[in-house]
């Protein structure tokens, strides 16, 4: 164990109170209050993180995860609410700047095409329908630009939530008819503009 020292870091688990927890040190970032509220209406368990905390002088500083806990006091109505914290013992302040500026340094956030494929696993009606109406249309997704090949996965899903079913079938089949799947046919901005066309003709010919 000894060995691995280097690599595993000297923390401990509590649970810690809301309440128990300071988090204005002046390297954090301004609350967003509209994140707040847009992650509470959405609440999920499964999406907390424990806090990133030094324990400094008696008192406990939040590294990382002071939107978290206003979250999760909002939520709950209360803030003795207590929250998983990966407590750090006797950080110096500069040490915890440094951690914060550096923590999303080597960070790989995930494609859209990523997101989406999980939300597939995940047995996401829309998602697995999006993908249906996809491969009808003699397309495939993919996480690269192709012939055949749609990558643009967040317009796909921005026309299914807009137009639904139909439009994005209309749309995909009328992208396919008229370039035969050519690639450059396939992308965000061609995707939004020809679905924009099939719907505003549709409303025209009513």
């Amino acid at each position: 164990m000894e060995s691995y020292k280097a690599y595993v870091p000297n923390v401990h688990f509590e649970l810690i109170p809301i309440s128990n927890l300071v988090s204005n040190q002046d390297y954090q970032r301004k609350l967003s209050h509209r994140h707040i509220d847009r992650t509470m209406a959405n609440f999920d368990l499964y999406q907390i993180n424990p806090v990133k905390v030094s324990r400094r002088n008696g008192q406990n500083y939040v590294i990382n995860g002071q939107h978290t806990i206003e979250i999760i006091a909002e939520a709950s109505g209360s803030r003795d609410t207590p929250v998983w914290c990966m407590v750090y013992d006797d950080l110096e302040y500069l040490t915890e700047a440094d951690m914060f500026a550096q923590q999303q340094k080597y960070t790989k956030l995930l494609t859209p095409y990523e997101i989406f494929k999980a939300n597939i696993e995940a047995d996401s009606d829309d998602h697995i329908m999006i993908k249906t109406i996809v491969e009808q249309c003699g397309l495939r997704l993919a996480p690269s630009k192709g012939n055949g090949s749609i990558c643009a996965v967040s317009s796909l899903s921005e026309i299914f939530g807009k137009y639904g079913y139909d439009g994005l079938g209309r749309t995909l089949r009328l992208v396919v008819k008229t370039w035969e799947g050519e690639s450059n046919s396939l992308t965000s901005s061609m995707l939004r503009g020809v679905a924009l066309l099939v719907v505003t003709c549709r409303y025209v010919q009513r």
